[in-house]
């Protein structure tokens, strides 16, 4: 059945957290939408790389311009052509809770292990996950439900382009042999590492080495110094969270964006791995081979899923 509905291009909707910028002043961002007047339930998408088949659609909820997490949503996808939305799929969204928020207060996790509670009050206290399929590439139409405490439900509408192949590394392709820098390479961890404190544990080992020596590879691409937008994330504590666990059988490697914030220079492995926003996390198995790839706010959850499942393979 046809569905005669309007939906706002993302173009037009500004984008949520700007990341980071290349140096010929592309700006990438995170993908969102502007949040509405008047106390509107308003989605803010965090994944921005859609394409042909299944992708992780990520997003918080903003209302009055705050985060909440207590509404039942279901997300359903529109074919849209000639100007008509044809629905094509309908799905739950679950509400994620982060595993470094206790209390209103965001949790920092020391490279000894020890936690430390933020005195700032935070709203991010998770997201909502679901899985998006789409034919073909072009033009779909996104409607975000939110049933809400009330009973009332809240409805938003846009359009995303949805390309033909990903620009990063695509699942199943060869993870790019980086010689990233690692803790032996410089005088100062901070130079490659802008949490505080460094943590020298995910500085050790080069992914091009990882790959020659057959191990499995966790790597997140992040800024924590400057990715302070709202659902930028905690995206290192959150891998801190799996070390005690898994760091025995895989490597686990942070990459910082910038390797000069000031004069918009990316560190080359940024550039090698294409990534459009920031943060982002990958999964590599031990033949070099991208297994799972999360972009901006994850939960230890989902990625401790992908990394049993790796490791069951390996």
């Amino acid at each position: 059945m046809k569905q005669p509905l309007v939906f706002v291009l993302v173009a037009q909707a500004l984008l949520v957290a700007a990341c980071f910028a290349h140096g010929d002043g592309r700006t990438v961002t995170a993908t969102g939408s502007t949040p509405q007047p008047g106390g509107v339930l308003q989605p803010l998408i965090t994944t921005s790389e859609l394409v042909v088949g299944q992708n992780r659609l990520a997003f918080g909820l903003l209302r009055d311009d705050m985060l909440v997490d207590d509404a039942e949503v279901v997300v359903r996808v529109y074919e849209i052509k000639d100007e008509q939305a044809q629905l094509q799929a309908e799905m739950t969204a679950p509400y994620d809770k982060l595993e470094v928020v206790e209390q209103g207060n965001r949790v920092h996790i020391h490279p000894d292990g020890t936690r430390h509670l933020h005195p700032e009050q935070t709203d991010v206290r998770g997201i909502h996950v679901t899985q998006v399929t789409f034919e073909r590439a072009g033009t779909w139409g996104l409607e975000v439900l939110a049933k809400q405490r009330d009973g009332s439900v809240a409805v938003s509408r846009s359009a995303v382009d949805v390309r033909d192949t990903p620009q990063t590394p695509a699942i199943g392709s060869l993870a790019p042999r980086s010689r990233n820098l690692i803790a032996t390479d410089v005088s100062d961890l901070r130079q490659i590492d802008t949490s505080d404190p460094p943590d020298p544990r995910l500085h050790q080992v080069r992914i091009a080495d990882a790959i020659a020596q057959g191990k499995p590879q966790v790597i997140v691409f992040a800024t924590p110094k400057f990715c302070t937008s709202r659902l930028c994330g905690p995206m290192v504590d959150i891998v801190r969270t799996l070390l005690p666990t898994y760091s025995d059988r895989v490597v686990f490697t942070h990459q910082e964006i910038w390797q000069d914030a000031s004069a918009q220079q990316l560190f080359s492995t940024v550039e090698e791995w294409n990534l459009p926003s920031e943060p982002w996390i990958f999964v590599v198995d031990g033949k070099g081979i991208v297994r799972a790839k999360f972009e901006g706010l994850t939960t230890a959850r989902e990625l401790e899923a992908a990394l049993k499942q790796l490791l069951a393979r390996e």
